[in-house]
């Protein structure tokens, strides 16, 4: 199986289902030249080779590399590096053949940068990356937890806004920085720390208590660039989004919309089995929406996933500075658009995305992204 070069959410949604019925020795074909992998692409693309090769234990991933500077470049994003990390072979093109050892070579050293006290040379362009690999001991990158001799600790929440801040200065252009808004770097640290914290109980195991024989945790930052127009012809075949883009404009001045993502993965069970501690197979899809959305309530004592306020206050300041947010999880693709006026409120914004081709493919584990438009000037 393999993913189109336009790797855009419809395209990978029909290749979760094509993973899900593929034979387990079938090779995942990644290219080289992949394009419109924005407002969440990337990481959706991760989500996807994650979830191919967690029920896969001999992975399979064919590229077309066949030069050291195609490998660095394939590990260089967040797809490719994924891949490198979590398939157990790959092999480049007819000439080269088997390119394991190269690629996760080059995939480690990358790795390796990104974890340390400097991982902004291993970042590309404005983007940035923070990796966990725990299935190859890798679980602990320096932004996210304070190093410790016995066992790396999670930073506080306060240390995850600041994050938050650092990560917004180095992807959003300086034109545009004055406009970011004053709780936003506060709303996202708290999300991504309540997201990290509950891997560190949840993400790495599976519903029984048994630590997953693979295990990719990540956040992803972009700035995006587009004309309006061609912005709306990317994602045009999710109308979710295509709906959100539609409403944007372009800044006074400018000649292309700007974006800020931010996403944040793991490859656990998924929010609905986390929190009520059932398999999915036994949840109907009902309890399994119904579950998700309690995620988004005040923190409640109820069930084994808690957020507390984190993604609430995300949704509070999406809803203000007219975001848009999606979450993938289990058999769920729900979203959030703030881009009108009437926008609902709280875990009433949130809205099941369910395509006229039928029902999604379950995932392995979680990803959620959010999307805010960038304002120039004071």
């Amino acid at each position: 199986m393999r993913i189109p070069a336009q790797a855009s959410v419809v395209n990978i949604e029909q290749a979760l289902r094509e993973a899900a019925a593929a034979p387990l020795d079938e090779p995942f074909t990644l290219p080289l030249n992949l394009r419109h992998l924005g407002c969440g692409g990337e990481a959706s693309l991760s989500q996807l080779l994650v979830t191919w090769a967690q029920r896969r234990p001999d992975a399979a991933l064919q590229t077309f590399v066949h030069t050291p500077e195609q490998i660095e470049e394939l590990v260089r994003r967040l797809p490719g590096l994924t891949g490198a990390l979590c398939a157990a072979a790959i092999t480049g093109d007819r000439q080269t053949g088997d390119v394991t050892r190269d690629v996760r070579s080059a995939a480690l050293k990358r790795l390796t940068t990104l974890m340390s006290m400097k991982p902004k040379s291993a970042y590309r362009g404005a983007s940035a990356e923070v990796v966990c690999a725990d299935h190859l001991g890798r679980s602990a990158p320096y932004l996210l937890y304070q190093p410790d001799a016995l066992r790396p600790l999670l930073r506080p929440r306060r240390a995850f806004a600041a994050l938050a801040s650092w990560l917004l200065n180095h992807t959003v252009p300086p034109a545009y920085q004055h406009r970011i808004a004053t709780e936003l770097d506060e709303a996202l640290g708290g999300m991504m720390f309540e997201l990290f914290k509950n891997t560190e109980d949840h993400g790495q195991y599976d519903v029984a208590g048994n630590i997953l024989s693979l295990s990719i945790r990540a956040i992803k930052t972009l700035h995006h660039a587009i004309e309006p127009e061609r912005l709306v012809q990317i994602v045009a075949d999710y109308p979710p989004l295509a709906h959100y883009c539609q409403s944007l404009e372009a800044a006074d001045g400018a000649a292309q919309t700007h974006l800020f993502e931010l996403s944040v993965l793991d490859s656990g069970p998924g929010f609905a089995v986390s929190r009520t501690g059932r398999r999915l197979d036994d949840i109907t899809l009902d309890e399994e929406e119904q579950a998700v959305r309690d995620c988004f309530t005040t923190f409640s004592a109820k069930g084994g996933l808690r957020f507390g306020q984190g993604l609430p206050h995300v949704l509070r300041v999406l809803r203000r500075e007219r975001g848009f947010l999606r979450l993938r999880t289990g058999r769920l693709s729900i979203h959030a658009d703030f881009s009108g006026e009437h926008a609902g409120e709280g875990p009433a914004a949130l809205e099941v995305y369910r395509p006229a081709g039928g029902a999604l493919a379950p995932v392995a584990g979680s990803l959620l992204t959010v999307l805010l438009p960038l304002r120039r000037g004071r």
